[in-house]
């Protein structure tokens, strides 16, 4: 028992000097796991723990490396995102904003990222927010890119027009989430507004020109075939302008025109259509409206139009209409029968005797006949 006694404390120190490289080098470990410690230093004769050490001491290094990386790789991806002067956007799976960069959140008015991602729809124009939810709930539950040009109102209220163009960011044939670019291309639309106004205007008048009075006569027509809401078409010319163009000059007969056309465009609704067709020729397309209505307004224009006045040198110079009235009938296919019609009555109002209007509800063939 005393030998026992006496060997105890020799085999713990001896098991002591065993653990001890093992302990430090946990210790180390955690030291280095922590961030205190860059790598493990171990002195031990022990050959298969300074491996363990080693090894340890390399994967670190390695680790670090691929994490310094990694690191460096999303600093210059976050600093490209926000140096962008293109709006970009990232959301998860379900559609719901991550990351916005600060050329967007500038674009939409907003003063922070998070200020925006809860608010951005609701700033969608009304007109265009069903359409605009719809098609990116569907991209979202599809996959599918999502492209869209849109109104949208920034937080100040200042309206603008936006184009967004969102595609999944894929790994592995897993969507991860999806990546967006927002364009802001009001001006690029407020262009085509005008190239579009320009092509079917009059630039005398402001009215519509023939061209676009007969895109809307299509429209009409369409639906009216489709509906049957009536519509009605007036066709007028002007009596005795030649003389004011022969006379007072063209600069004169220009100034009798857009008077006319400013005439024509009071007496008329706001919903209906007011054409300068050419020289002195002009229509009118009453949408959602009746024969004895479209009369009542027909025999308007007649005396308004003929209390318009233009002088030159003394002399006062007047003209008066030669209108035609017809309104859309079952077997109308074209807008060329309705045209036919209507300048059948208005050639009929000037073989009467000028300064009238008159209605025709039959084909202008039965007419003639």
């Amino acid at each position: 028992m005393l030998v026992a006694g006496l060997l105890l404390p020799l085999i713990g120190w001896l098991l002591w000097r065993l653990l001890s490289p093992l302990l430090r080098l946990k210790r180390q470990m955690q030291e280095v796991g922590r961030g205190h410690r860059q790598r493990v230093s171990l002195d031990t004769r022990m050959h298969e723990l300074q491996q363990v050490a080693d090894t340890f001491n390399h994967v670190e290094v390695e680790r670090s490396q691929a994490l310094a990386s990694l690191e460096g790789r999303q600093a210059f991806l976050d600093a490209v995102l926000a140096s962008s002067p293109v709006g970009m956007f990232v959301t998860d799976t379900e559609g719901a904003l991550t990351y916005m960069n600060q050329a967007l959140v500038e674009l939409t008015g907003f003063k922070v990222y998070q200020e925006a991602r809860h608010e951005w729809m609701r700033h969608i124009h009304p007109d265009d927010s069903a359409t605009v939810l719809e098609l990116w709930h569907h991209s979202m539950a599809s996959g599918e890119d999502f492209l869209q040009q849109f109104r949208y109102y920034r937080r100040s209220g200042e309206p603008l027009w936006l184009e967004v163009h969102t595609r999944p960011a894929m790994a592995e044939d897993r969507v991860l989430g999806f990546v967006g670019t927002v364009k802001d291309i009001t001006e690029r639309r407020e262009e085509e507004a005008l190239r579009q106004w320009e092509a079917e205007h009059d630039p005398l008048t402001g009215l519509l020109n023939r061209r676009g009075f007969e895109r809307r006569l299509e429209e009409a027509l369409a639906d009216w075939r489709k509906t049957g809401n009536p519509a009605s078409l007036i066709l007028f010319d002007l009596d005795h302008f030649k003389p004011i163009n022969d006379e007072g000059g063209h600069a004169l007969g220009d100034e009798m025109l857009r008077r006319i056309a400013q005439v024509v465009a009071w007496e008329v609704r706001r919903s209906d259509h007011v054409a300068r067709q050419g020289g002195d020729e002009f229509a009118v397309l009453l949408p959602s409206c009746t024969v004895a209505h479209a009369e009542q307004l027909a025999q308007s224009l007649v005396e308004a139009v003929g209390e318009v006045e233009v002088s030159q040198g003394g002399r006062d110079f007047r003209v008066t209409l030669s209108l035609g009235l017809t309104s859309f009938q079952e077997g109308d296919e074209r807008i060329a029968t309705v045209i036919e019609r209507a300048d059948a009555a208005a050639y009929r109002a000037k073989r009467e005797g000028r300064n009238r209007a008159v209605t025709c509800e039959v084909s202008a063939e039965s007419d003639d006949g």
